[in-house]
């Protein structure tokens, strides 16, 4: 009975403090009043003048303050006028403190927002409020704070981000909600918003925001994106101001194309191929972690660990990356980029622009990073194994230095850097046991040619635009040694034996290559020289002169067959052969320059019965016994 009487006396008095509340508010609670201490508190605290049109106090079923056309104006320099306005803003307020005289909100319910966010020339911030000297809020006479709040809705909302001399980009909120316990805890977010007209859905849970915005606050949470086709999860204690200090999370990626994330972020890359990828990463002491990074990008595959640290306007790199297998034609594709157009048969390299861009953006970026690639198949078809590199970042600079690689059945070393602003390459390279053989079919060339093991140094400087720009700028000089070969082609072979034994009953179905000798030295993309190729078989030598142009892509060498026996041949009665033409399409012919000391030739040997060119042959081929055109071309 006691208890009774207790709850009806509690509930008694109860009524009539809402009651006396009903009738106190609209006093306490004026219009005007709350206008003007609502514009001294942000002058005085934000240094930052407030305007608010209609203010009106809906009483029941709780106390909601309903504000219209409300702004916060932006610093004199911004060029937007307001850093936020907002066409409509519901204020719900604890009904306790209203009471005692206080105002205290829980809830906003926000529409037709309107953010500026600028950055000036000298890099000052519009949201950066507050000024030297500001009272506090209990000075103010806010006792506790005038905002606890446990409800947020946002519609309709533009948040526009203007940079120094950048565009500008534009985030709209169609709807976000967030709800949190006292003290912004326990705080659930959903929201959806656009960026470039394409959507993301944002669900977020965090155990305590209330540390929001001050230096290394972090929350335990888990955030989940979806763009529609790409989906983030991101889970652990995560960072909640602006320095991103003392986080260590997880992130999740799976997505059946990015293209979707891609247009979001404002790329306009084309489809991309299914992307699944794990990373950890912790930031310690100004040194962000990225561990357990794995990696599955349509068939290429990757892992490895990256850290950064920033050291004043410098980021400092270090870490390992290795990839299984890369098909780099087909990795292009799957990151969206179209093919490369068609070469004509007589090109060799594209005129494309290279991704130079992107080297000048690494600028400020220092470190190192070991590279590893189980296999690379480039463009052409060729392949390279165990592919090793320590790769050195300094600025707009990328080096591999060293690089080892496995190819063409034997090995390669050397160093490679590139440079950004100047567009321009160096490339240190030494090979051993390079299959010419392996050369021609890894390309994809029918070019019936077995062995050829070759011995290739390179010290070459360039720069350019393009692959073309960049071989048509190649200067340094490139020799190769190759050994034993057979080019296995009937037509090859009688070729051969028509010019170094024409009047003798030997046949062959290929030629017989014992070396071939090359020295280029390049100047601007021209290599040219009095001995530049040289070769041996078991029938003949040959020693050439002539050029190698890549600006045009064309060629040109001339030299004598000679007969390594006896034999009468057309190499002793026609004078000097010549190869030229486009390097993709080179021609064979005899030198239409001596034509008519060949025919000469000719006329006397069939009038001598031969005996006339049986001498110079044996004349020629001792000559060739004591010289060897494969070391030639070296002195």
């Amino acid at each position: 009975m006691r208890a009774r009487r207790a709850a009806l006396g509690i509930a008694a008095v109860a009524a009539i403090a809402l009651v006396a509340g009903a009738i106190a508010l609209p006093r306490l609670v004026d219009p005007e009043r709350v206008k003007h201490l609502a514009r001294e508190k942000a002058a005085a605290n934000l240094g930052r003048e407030l305007s608010i049109g209609a203010l009106t106090l809906e009483l029941f079923p709780v106390p909601i303050l309903h504000a219209s056309e409300v702004a916060l104006a932006n610093p004199p320099w911004a060029k937007a006028r307001n850093l936020a306005t907002a066409q409509s803003v519901q204020a719900r307020l604890a009904l306790l403190p209203l009471l005692f005289g206080k105002t205290r909100v829980t809830a906003l319910d926000l529409d037709g927002v309107r953010i500026n966010l600028e950055t000036g020339a000298d890099g000052a911030r519009s949201w950066d409020l507050g000024r030297p000297g500001s009272v506090s809020a209990k000075d103010a006479g806010v006792d506790g704070g005038p905002i606890d709040l446990t409800a947020l809705t946002i519609r309709n909302a533009d948040v526009i981000r203007r940079g120094k001399g950048s565009a500008i980009s534009v985030l709209h909120i169609d709807e976000a909600q967030a709800e949190a316990h006292a003290g912004l805890r326990g705080v659930r977010v959903e929201a959806t918003v656009q960026r470039h007209r394409k959507p993301l859905a944002v669900k977020a849970s965090f155990d305590d925001l209330s540390g929001l915005g001050k230096d290394g606050a972090t929350t335990a949470g888990h955030v989940d994106l979806d763009w529609g086709k790409t989906q983030l999860a991101i889970d652990g204690r995560l960072p909640i101001a602006p320095g991103m200090k003392g986080f260590a999370l997880k992130a999740d990626l799976k997505a059946s194309s990015i293209q979707d994330m891609l247009a979001w972020l404002g790329e306009t890359h084309l489809a991309t191929a299914p992307v699944v990828a794990h990373l950890a990463a912790r930031e310690a002491d100004g040194k962000i972690e990225l561990e357990e990074i794995s990696a599955r990008f349509g068939k290429t595959e990757a892992t490895g660990a990256l850290a950064f640290t920033r050291d004043g306007a410098k980021t400092r790199v270090g870490g390992r990356i290795e990839f299984s297998r890369v098909m780099w034609e087909k990795a292009l594709a799957d990151l969206g980029f179209p093919p490369l157009p068609v070469l004509s048969p007589e090109e060799l390299f594209h005129d494309n622009p290279l991704a130079w861009p992107l080297l000048v953006g690494l600028d400020g970026t220092e470190g190192a990073i070991d590279l590893k690639i189980a296999s690379l198949v480039l463009r052409n078809g060729v392949e390279m194994k165990n592919v090793k590199a320590h790769t050195v970042i300094a600025g707009d600079r990328l080096d591999l230095d060293p690089f080892a690689i496995e190819t063409l059945g034997g090995s390669a070393t050397g160093t490679l850097a590139f440079e950004g602003r100047r567009k321009a390459v160096r490339v240190k390279f030494e090979g051993e046991h390079l299959m010419l053989e392996r050369w021609f079919r890894e390309r994809g060339a029918k070019i019936p040619f077995n062995g050829g093991p070759m011995k290739v140094k390179a010290t070459l400087t360039t720069s350019g635009d393009s692959m073309k720009a960049l071989a048509g700028a190649i200067t340094g000089p490139v020799t190769i040694r190759a050994g034993p070969g057979v080019w296995a082609s009937e037509k090859a072979g009688h070729a051969e034996d028509v010019m170094a034994s024409a009047f003798s009953s030997r046949s062959s179905s290929s030629i017989d290559f014992e070396c071939i000798g090359a020295r280029l030295p390049f100047v601007a993309g021209r290599a040219s020289a009095k001995s530049l190729v040289g070769a041996r078989s078991t029938v003949s030598n040959l020693l050439t002169s002539g050029f190698v142009d890549l600006r045009d892509e064309t060629f040109e060498l001339r030299g004598r067959v000679k007969p390594r026996s006896g034999h009468v041949g057309l190499a002793a009665i026609a004078g000097d052969i010549e190869i030229s033409g486009k390097l993709r399409e080179p021609k064979a012919h005899l030198d239409p320059v001596g034509t008519p000391a060949a025919i000469a030739r000719g006329a006397a040997a069939i009038l001598t019965l031969g005996l006339s060119a049986a001498g110079t042959a044996a004349a020629e081929a001792d000559e060739a016994r004591k010289s060897d055109p494969c070391e030639l071309v070296f002195h």
